[in-house]
């Protein structure tokens, strides 16, 4: 059992130094904080104390990482998984993901299992898994792309998503398609981009613009399209905000939708269908994939068989294109 000795070996630091830093973490230099924080995540130490009063008992508590909680979609996942839980009488913990990825083994002392939904980063899943090696703590994530090894997953191809709108716009008679979207250091935008080009073709990619995910970015992006003095005919963008951002900046210039432009949105949020005009705009299902991720999660607790599961997206077509 690795003790506050070890970790204060591995650190190079004092005990009595880690002791007060496990009293108040802002009771130690930074310096030496990040060292303490370094050597726990290393070692997967837990406080004794915390761990002797847990050992062989259960929370009925799950907790749940995901990027941001003020984006629509991230709001609607989070409902849809704490409902469910709810009514099995499981309180959800939220953390989120920090830029800096960092998470230690006490960050999920107080939790039974373990569900990261959508994570900008793939390798956020994978210092989940090793820092959960060992505890008995199942880690479910929700995806949207191809499963990976570490984990249980449920997950839906975005990828074939956006290449799906992109076939309906080109179908539709657009030539000069715009993508608007987010980093690339993000996983999920990279799919969505790989359905775009795997798709339309080169001379028919009027612009990409990869930066942000709020609607801000889809207006600023929408007004350098217009400031350039030749408008796409089409532009498919990663969410609904961004679209709605699209939306918004053309027609505050007298551009029609879809008269001039149409414009498709991504995971079909509240925003796509309560907006003006109405966002076409790609669904996948993130009810059932949050009710079946908290299925899977509950029943790998219980020492129950799981599996992967997988779901499709579908195309909803409104007003805007």
């Amino acid at each position: 059992m690795v003790t506050i000795k070890d970790v204060a070996r591995h650190a190079g630091l004092s005990p009595s130094c880690v002791s007060k830093y496990f009293k108040e973490k802002n009771s130690v230099r930074e310096n030496s904080r990040l060292r303490i924080e370094e050597a726990v995540c290393a070692l997967k130490y837990v406080p004794s104390d915390i761990a002797r009063s847990l050992r062989g008992k259960r929370s009925n508590a799950v907790k749940v990482l995901m990027p941001v909680i003020t984006r629509p979609f991230f709001a609607e996942v989070f409902e849809y998984l704490r409902l469910p839980f709810s009514k099995a009488g499981y309180n959800l913990l939220l953390q989120t993901i920090t830029d800096e990825g960092a998470f230690y083994p006490q960050d999920f002392v107080f939790a039974d299992g373990v569900i990261v939904a959508f994570p900008d980063d793939d390798s956020v899943i994978n210092r989940l898994a090793d820092i959960l090696e060992g505890t008995g703590k199942p880690l479910v994530a929700l995806l949207g792309h191809q499963k990976v090894e570490n984990c249980i997953t449920v997950s839906a191809d975005i990828s074939q998503g956006m290449a799906e709108a992109a076939k309906y716009l080109l179908a539709s008679g657009c030539e000069r398609i715009a993508f608007i979207g987010g980093t690339v250091e993000s996983s999920p935008s990279n799919e969505r981009f790989r359905g775009f080009t795997s798709v339309v073709p080169p001379e028919a990619q009027y612009a990409i613009y990869r930066r942000d995910f709020s609607l801000e970015w889809g207006h600023t992006a929408a007004q350098r399209m217009y400031d350039s003095g030749k408008l796409p005919d089409g532009v498919l963008c990663e969410n609904d905000s961004i679209a709605a951002g699209v939306i918004r900046c053309f027609l505050s210039n007298g551009v029609k939708i879809p008269g001039d432009v149409a414009v498709i949105g991504f995971d079909d949020t509240i925003i796509a269908d309560m907006y003006w005009p109405s966002i076409t705009s790609v669904s996948i299902p993130i009810k059932e994939m949050s009710e079946t991720a908290v299925g899977i999660l509950l029943d790998a607790i219980n020492a129950k068989p799981v599996s992967n599961r997988s779901f499709q997206s579908a195309l909803v077509v409104r007003e805007s294109s």
